[in-house]
């Protein structure tokens, strides 16, 4: 449900793998540079903390909560040693009884020995003393914050990558005292972190809760490859906080790590000889909450449509040069509007000049200025692009309500129309393209009133906002913005609540007769997908796009602004949806 994908500046996402399975062991972001290109620092962030191991021993708990949140770094391809740690501290009301003063003390020793160990300071923290209610006392909490810069190219994720690479299992061995063996970790992950950055280890999975057994698992539904490996029975199921399991494109020879198995194709994971049918284990692992969080909607609503009756009926599309230099873009900024620094970067990515306002609401004449001053930017500008976001907050009763009320404006609705009687161009993306069908200018390539009749974007059949990414396939290329990408399939964010394309079986007939339907969800063999997880706001017929009778206006739900090189590394198939070029290109 969060929305992992806003900013364009997410290496990975928090699920990863073609199935979008495989959990990621933190945050990989680039830094949020306004108007930058190529950005390859990055930024790492991870945590630790267990609540079982602290309330048995708050020192082995906050050690171990430094060790978690540091190899989880070391997991995500980043360098330990340029780790910086902040502690969130939560105690039981202590009074004046030593030995609850005993715990807070025990977990900073902890924390501090593990810190001196791995050399890395700590900057910052929050604590707390309250954690009280009546007889009910939180357990003694210290979790560990990591944070490191590193680079993109050096970013790996845990889901199996390809059949015939090598597994090893390096198991952390605690010293006596049962605090974590420094010397061991700091020797392995110094040894991955140069591997990784060599492209011989391709992924690694640190182990907690379920063991190795989970752990594979894990790691084994994002793409849907098996493994068969030959583990210590003692070590499938224990909890082993600092082990990990490391995928290999070749052999590797270290004294800590043992080879253990293979990533096989099949989908079984074989574990000592017995086999586990991957399939099982998802839908135990994705079941648990699914009455709170629904994995499917409750039921699937189809349209079947004959799909050679696509643009059987012709459109004067006319694709023209302007030989304008630097077309300009203007974006007009909503309150709640979140992807205009993206749509704009884009499109300044590809020669435009770009421009935006924010609505000022404060008062009637200030929201009365700030029409008239987009009606001017509207007239100097050759696109207009209405960003993502959720104007209004989503309210009342919809989506892009508020943003309609602003469109129905005389003197909006005059600047718009002016703009595309001058063969200007407009595109929707998300909440703009909520507007854009909620305004008449699609399908119908003007701003007008409704009807019955008319079609509209409606809650997720799942009943919740979703975040994740989707197959794209473009059937229609009659549009500027589209030119040349017929057939071709993208994979690309979304990220709303109400995207679901809702309209008669005759209109959408009608539509795909008029060539108006221009992209469609698919699954992964290119199908037309209905429902989750392909489609997962069950838009009819597949519908993610569509454009105005003239082909210059263009709306869909999915995000390509979000995408640039080097991002979404955990998704095989994250590619880039270039409208913008071709938008600009259309003026050039």
């Amino acid at each position: 449900m969060f929305d992992s994908t806003v900013g364009a500046t997410t290496v990975a996402l928090p699920l990863g793998g073609k199935h979008q399975l495989t959990p990621m062991e933190g945050s990989v972001q680039t830094l949020p540079i306004l108007g930058a290109k190529d950005i390859e620092t990055v930024s790492l962030a991870s945590w630790g903390f267990d609540a079982e191991l602290s309330k048995q021993n708050s020192m082995l708990g906050a050690a171990n909560a430094v060790v978690e949140s540091v190899a989880k770094i070391v997991a995500m391809g980043g360098d330990y040693q340029k780790i910086r740690l902040s502690f969130q501290e939560y105690f039981e009301k202590l009074g004046q009884n030593p030995e609850k003063w005993g715990k807070p003390l025990a977990s900073l020793l902890g924390a501090y020995d593990a810190q001196m160990n791995f050399g890395l300071a700590a900057i910052g923290g929050k604590d707390s003393m309250s954690g009280t209610y009546q007889d009910i006392n939180v357990p003694p909490t210290l979790i560990s914050f990591a944070c490191a810069n590193g680079e993109k190219k050096n970013i790996i994720s845990p889901e199996f990558k390809k059949a015939g690479h090598q597994l090893y299992f390096f198991k952390h061995q605690p010293q006596e005292n049962g605090l974590p063996n420094y010397e061991d970790l700091k020797k392995v992950f110094d040894f991955i972190h140069e591997n990784i950055k060599t492209g011989k280890i391709v992924s690694v999975k640190t182990i907690k809760e379920g063991g190795v057994a989970v752990a594979l698992a894990k790691m084994a539904f994002g793409n849907a490859l098996g493994a068969e490996v030959s583990v210590a029975e003692e070590l499938l199921l224990s909890k082993n906080i600092g082990s990990l399991i490391i995928e290999t494109k070749e052999e590797l020879t270290h004294e800590l790590l043992t080879n253990i198995g293979v990533v096989k194709q099949e989908s079984d994971l074989v574990i000592n000889k017995k086999p586990f049918a991957i399939s099982h284990l998802q839908e135990a692992y994705t079941s648990t909450f699914d009455k709170l969080f629904p994995t499917v909607e409750k039921e699937k609503i189809e349209v079947n449509i004959d799909e050679s009756l696509n643009s059987i009926q012709p459109r004067n599309i006319i694709i023209k040069k302007h030989h304008i230099a630097k077309p300009k873009v203007f974006t007009p900024v909503f309150p709640g509007t979140n992807c205009e620094y993206e749509t704009l970067n884009a499109f300044r990515k590809e020669g435009a000049e770009v421009a935006m306002r924010p609505l000022i609401n404060l008062s009637n004449d200030a929201l009365q200025q700030s029409i008239e001053a987009w009606a001017k930017e509207i007239d100097q500008a050759q696109i207009l692009a209405f960003s993502g976001g959720f104007s209004a907050g989503d309210e009342p009763d919809g989506s892009a309500k508020f943003i309609v009320n602003v469109l129905k404006n005389e003197t909006m609705r005059n600047a718009v129309h002016r703009l595309l009687e001058r063969d200007g161009l407009i595109i929707g993306i998300c909440n703009g393209f909520q507007a854009l069908v909620k305004s008449g200018l699609l399908p119908y390539g003007q701003i007008r009133d409704l009807d019955a009749n008319s079609p509209t974007l409606a809650h997720n059949a799942i009943g919740r906002h979703i975040s994740q990414m989707v197959n794209v396939k473009v059937i229609n290329d009659e549009s500027p913005w589209l030119k040349g990408m017929k057939d071709e399939i993208y994979t690309i964010p979304i990220s709303h609540g109400e995207g679901r394309f809702m309209a008669s079986e005759e209109v959408i007939t009608e539509l795909y007769k008029n060539g108006q339907i221009a992209t469609q969800y698919v699954d992964l063999e290119g199908n037309i997908a209905h429902g989750m997880p392909y489609n997962p706001n069950n838009s009819l017929f597949g519908i993610e796009g569509v454009t105005s009778p003239c082909g210059k206006i263009f709306g869909r739900m999915g995000h390509p602004e979000r995408f640039a090189e080097g991002l979404m590394k955990n998704i095989p198939s994250a590619n880039y949806h270039n409208v913008f070029k071709n938008g600009v290109e259309y003026f050039l």
